[in-house]
């Protein structure tokens, strides 16, 4: 019995040593689900948070290999989910038979559905974060920078950095996300793009919508435009959204012909 008891107390003491940074705001299901995913992905350790939306969390994680990951966790309790899985997901193809009875369900869905749209980006060589996993309300990614220090957004760049050249690398992510991945994202502005050894990467695509969504031209176009106004606010050139749109296949998609699990 006491030895029973004491393995328990290592156990205890083990799990709890994953934690660098004890954050409050994870609930007792989710801090029961990162000890799972620790054992499965071999993580040693969670950090404290580098990053935080309306919807959700970011964690450096470290597995034992010394590989860094990022691992997304989705408030379990939050109004902006519900309003957002309703406004990008009612239209969407790959989730017309989703049946959501709770929140924590709905948060659930919303977590599989980032995990989809980064699937269908990393097969089509978009530049984004590669999923790892999703469990519950918990996404893990590759981690986009190093040694747990997550690289700038668009946004925090200076103005050296931000040129012609990386907005026309920006415009052709946004090409690819379009006509290979038949995605959009919905939201795209300099606050969910990063850029790492001169490369943007495409992030935060929980949003992201099939190109069959009835809103998807709209969204495209203001994704577009955000990009444009960014750029031109640090004084470069940009195109016209209607020569960027006449390279986009926005139209005749069949959802079918895109796929949902990783290579």
């Amino acid at each position: 019995m006491i030895d029973g008891k004491r393995r328990k107390e290592e156990k205890r003491i083990k799990d709890e040593d994953l934690f660098k940074v004890v954050d409050s705001t994870i609930d007792s299901r989710t801090y029961l689900s990162l000890i799972q995913l620790a054992r499965k992905l071999q993580i040693k350790e969670y950090y404290g948070a580098i990053s935080s939306g309306k919807e959700a969390k970011i964690y450096p994680a470290l597995t034992k290999d010394g590989t860094w990951y990022a691992v997304k966790i989705y408030y379990v309790t939050t109004a902006a989910s519900k309003r957002a899985l309703e406004k990008y997901t009612i239209g969407d193809p790959r989730f017309k038979d989703v049946k959501i009875k709770t929140t924590f369900q709905l948060i659930e869905t919303w977590a599989r559905k980032e995990y989809k749209n980064l699937v269908r980006l990393y097969e089509a060589g978009v530049s984004s974060p590669r999923p790892i996993f999703v469990y519950r309300n918990i996404l893990v990614m590759d981690f986009i920078g190093q040694d747990g220090i997550r690289a700038p957004l668009l946004k925090e760049l200076s103005e050296e950095e931000i040129n012609e050249d990386l907005y026309r690398k920006v415009i052709g992510e946004l090409e690819k996300m379009v006509n290979i991945a038949h995605l959009v994202h919905g939201d795209l502005s300099e606050y969910n793009i990063m850029v790492w050894d001169e490369k943007p990467y495409i992030i935060d695509v929980s949003q992201s919508v099939d190109l069959q969504h009835p809103n998807a031209l709209e969204l495209l176009k203001r994704d577009i435009e955000n990009i444009n106004r960014f750029f031109e606010d640090h004084n470069i050139s940009v195109e016209l959204v209607e020569d960027i749109l006449s390279r986009l296949k926005i139209s005749n998609v069949n959802s079918d012909d895109v796929h949902d699990s990783p290579r």
